[in-house]
Formats: C-alpha cells, sequence, structure tokens
C-alpha cells in the first residue's frame, strides 16, 4: 500500500507543473507506461496505481454503454426517461450529492476524486475519451440537455450550471478538442479501475448536486466491448503526500510530460 501510494504520488508531483495553466486542445496518452499522469485546465489526471473496491469505498454514479456503437455518453440523473445511452437501472445512473464527495489534498490544492473504469477487448484495447463536463445545481434530476453542435459543451438551462469541462470554458475558443487515451489492459476486468479525474473543489459551487457527462469513442479509438463507468471516492478525506524525492523529480516529470505531448502533437499533423 506504501509503495502503491508513493507512486501515485510521485506520478502526480509531475503534473501540478501543468495545473495551473489552461491546456487548450491537450491530448494525454496514458497508453504507453504505467503509472501516468497529466493535467487538462487545471485538473488532474492519474492511471490507476491503487485500485479500490466494494461499496464502502467506491460509490458508482453513472453507467454508459450502447451495442454496436463506437461513440457513447451520458450522465448522471435521477429522471427517466435517459437522454442518451446510460444504464437506466437506478443502481447504475443516479444523481450524486456534493455531501457524498471525498476531498483529496494533493501538495497545497483540494480536489474531488473521480473513478473511471472502462472496458474494452483485449485484442483491441484503447478507448478516448472525448469530452468532460461537470455541472452544479440544486436537483438530481437534471433532464433534456441541449447540445451545442460546434463545441460539444451541455446546457441544462437552470437546472445546472457548467464548472468544469475539458475542452475549456471560454467560448472565444470554440474549437479546442482536448482528450485522454487510455488501455484497458493495464487493469483489465470490470470494477478495477483505470484512471482518476481530480477537480478543484473551488469549482463546485452553486448547488448540492453533481452531474457529470462524458463522452467516448470519437476519434481516434472507439468504443469497442462493455460499459464505461464513474464512480465518487467516499469516505474520509484524505491527503496524497508529496515525498522529497518526489519534489527533486518535479522538473524530470514536466520535462517527460510536455515531450509526450509535444510527440503526440506532431504524429498527428
Amino acid at each position: 500500500m506504501r509503495q502503491k501510494a508513493s507512486k501515485l504520488a510521485l506520478a502526480l508531483s509531475g503534473v501540478l507543473l501543468f495545473a495551473s495553466g489552461a491546456a487548450a486542445d491537450t491530448v494525454l496518452d496514458f497508453t504507453d507506461v504505467l503509472p501516468d499522469s497529466g493535467s487538462i485546465n487545471g485538473a488532474l489526471f492519474s492511471t490507476n496505481a491503487q485500485q479500490p473496491t466494494g461499496s464502502g469505498v467506491i460509490h458508482s454514479f453513472v453507467r454508459i454503454s450502447k451495442a454496436n456503437s463506437e461513440a457513447v455518453q451520458g450522465y448522471n440523473t435521477d429522471a427517466r426517461p435517459l437522454q442518451f445511452d446510460e444504464n437506466s437501472s437506478p443502481t447504475f445512473t443516479r444523481s450524486l450529492n456534493k455531501s457524498a464527495l471525498q476531498s483529496v489534498t494533493i501538495g497545497s490544492d483540494s480536489y474531488y476524486q473521480f473513478l473511471l473504469d472502462i472496458n474494452q477487448e483485449g485484442s483491441d484495447p484503447l478507448l478516448s475519451l472525448n469530452e468532460l463536463q461537470i455541472f452544479v445545481g440544486n436537483t438530481g434530476s437534471p433532464t433534456a440537455a441541449t447540445v451545442n453542435a460546434t463545441t460539444g459543451t451541455l446546457s441544462f438551462g437552470s437546472q445546472a450550471t457548467l464548472v468544469y469541462d475539458m475542452d475549456g470554458l471560454d467560448d472565444a475558443n470554440p474549437n479546442t478538442s482536448s482528450r485522454i487515451d487510455l488501455d484497458y489492459n493495464f487493469n483489465s476486468g470490470s470494477g478495477s479501475g483505470d484512471m482518476y479525474a481530480y477537480i478543484p473543489t473551488a469549482l463546485f459551487s452553486g448547488g448540492d448536486f453533481i452531474t457529470l457527462y462524458s463522452k467516448f469513442g470519437d476519434l481516434p479509438f472507439g468504443n469497442n466491448d462493455g460499459y464505461e463507468e464513474w464512480a465518487a471516492i467516499v469516505g474520509a478525506d484524505t491527503v496524497i503526500p508529496l515525498p522529497a524525492a518526489a519534489w527533486a523529480g518535479m522538473a524530470l516529470f514536466g520535462a517527460l510530460g510536455a515531450s509526450k505531448l509535444r510527440r503526440r502533437a506532431q504524429q498527428e499533423e
């Protein structure tokens, strides 16, 4: 347990170099090494080096799947009928109250921690997370979202306010399209978890309920098997320590991360 926590802290220490600035049109490649980490628009993302299981640790709140479809999307809500590709069972798709979230301190900053579990074929394990948007409101049953055809951004009107968008909140730059590429084979099997998303707690104002929308498989890596599921990490607030070795390695991790982003950008030109 101590070794896994240290690896996670060391990986996250490298992304602190990026966390303070907006990262427009960023691609995080989480398909080559484990553990890995990066930052997009102030949120931290890390491949899952420590796998919590059990109802007392994780709180699943939205499950997304659609047969024979490379692109799948959905958000958590108690409203029925559902709008996109969400599982209709209230066990798997339901409201999420902010009071259930665990606060995690990394360095000097506080985040809410979410766990993503993906499913792909072992022979074709890569999957792209193309959209991640988080809303705060006073209802656990948001419904009938409208979708901006240009930006892909949802709007719930007065039901909920957008507080985080992986593509950014800047309407003056509507063509931004960040994504995260994941490898199912790193933590294969349902329930094991594949990635943590750390969203700054300071963003979560204006309501008691959290709505998380995500879309997978647009490009370049499509959905080919099973469901994608988000869970909140529940329990007492925690601190992820950054040991002295992590601070010494920050420059190295930062350089590696920047190199990776540049390399991926060059490959796609």
